[in-house]
């Protein structure tokens, strides 16, 4: 893993980024477009979104007509949040703060994976069920191995509801596996995703992570000011708690992610009441169904056909579920490869896209 610098080092760092990326960049309104135009990191753009989207389910949460407790209404309403997202129009006011807080929190991912997936997941709640973790995961962009792999052995253990302990007890493992699937050690991973949301060699980074820890190393941390009420709330929202306050800080109820269920419960009684095994009906089962891939096949195809983008290799995915014979999907194949794909990864790669054909 990457050293991991101060919360004051990311806050500085965030903020300097953020009036960067801002700088000569003026819109009356910001659409999903533009973000992922002017903003080279697609994690950044969905964390952005992601509190777009928060304030949206609060509000529907506030008007109190809907049933929120089983998670399910939040997975159905997953094809109307992205329809909504196309539609988005953010003014450059309220931009910049949700700006910081993205950066400020991708950083937070980039080094410290498992700490702050874990926070962004769990940090009100010891326990999502299947449901709400599933769309939570849909935010996640770097690492998002992990959430998948947690996502894959939930479903063939029959669990409804993934919890703290089980991620501190598979991810470590997922981590490793990896390691050992790639041939990338983690740090190599996390230098990658900042040299390229960053657009600096990792050298550059850490030498001005340094001067920073220089400069500030007696302040303790800093939040941007506009509208610091509403930072303030989101990014309470965002990770559970504000990037200088504790995460075990007391959360203001009323500024309670709505899309945490509002229910509590303990996870294992809930599992005891509630799991039924069900069997698996391939009929109902897209062909191409991202967890019917072994989680280090995913690991192999994403680094070494689609360049480490797990967005694009998803995209591939929904390509393919919409062929419907084997000659298709070869010469579907054949276009979504690059020059730069690994060879054998392509041949195992199609191999495996023809024995859906096959079962």
């Amino acid at each position: 893993m990457l050293p991991v610098p101060s919360h004051a080092v990311l806050e500085s760092y965030a903020q300097e980024l953020q009036r960067l990326w801002l700088t000569g960049k003026v819109h009356s309104a910001w659409s999903l477009s533009l973000l992922r135009e002017n903003f080279l990191s697609e994690q950044v753009v969905r964390f952005i979104i992601f509190q777009a989207d928060t304030r949206l389910f609060y509000a529907l949460q506030e008007i109190g007509l809907w049933d929120w407790r089983d998670g399910q209404l939040i997975d159905w309403l997953g094809d109307f949040v992205s329809k909504a997202q196309e539609r988005i129009a953010i003014s450059h006011v309220q931009l910049s703060p949700l700006l910081y807080n993205a950066i400020y929190h991708t950083l937070s991912v980039i080094v410290t994976p498992q700490q702050a997936l874990a926070q962004f997941y769990f940090g009100q709640r010891p326990a999502l069920t299947v449901e709400e973790f599933r769309f939570y995961s849909r935010y996640v962009v770097y690492f998002e191995f992990i959430p998948a792999a947690l996502l894959s052995y939930a479903r063939r253990q029959g669990l409804p509801v993934i919890d703290k302990s089980m991620w501190q007890e598979k991810v470590p493992r997922i981590l490793q596996l990896y390691k050992e699937e790639t041939q990338e050690e983690i740090e190599t991973y996390q230098k990658r995703l900042l040299e390229s949301m960053t657009q600096q060699k990792w050298e550059q980074i850490e030498q001005h992570w340094k001067k920073l820890a220089e400069e500030r190393e007696d302040i303790i941390g800093s939040v941007i000011t506009e509208d610091s009420s509403t930072t303030d709330v989101l990014t309470k929202n965002l990770f559970g708690a504000s990037a200088g306050e504790p995460a075990s800080s007391q959360v203001n109820p009323r500024a309670r992610n709505p899309l945490l269920s509002a229910i509590d419960y303990e996870p294992r009684r809930l599992i005891s009441e509630r799991f039924q095994p069900q069997s698996r009906r391939a009929e109902t089962l897209k062909r191409f169904d991202l967890e019917t891939l072994p989680i280090h096949k995913q690991f192999v195809f994403i680094q070494r056909i689609f360049d480490g983008d797990p967005m694009a290799f998803r995209q591939a995915l929904d390509k393919l579920n919409e062929v419907t014979s084997e000659e298709d999907a070869r010469r579907l194949v054949q276009t979504l490869v690059n020059p730069k794909s690994d060879p054998q990864a392509v041949v195992e790669f199609e191999k495996w896209v023809i024995s859906r054909f096959q079962n």
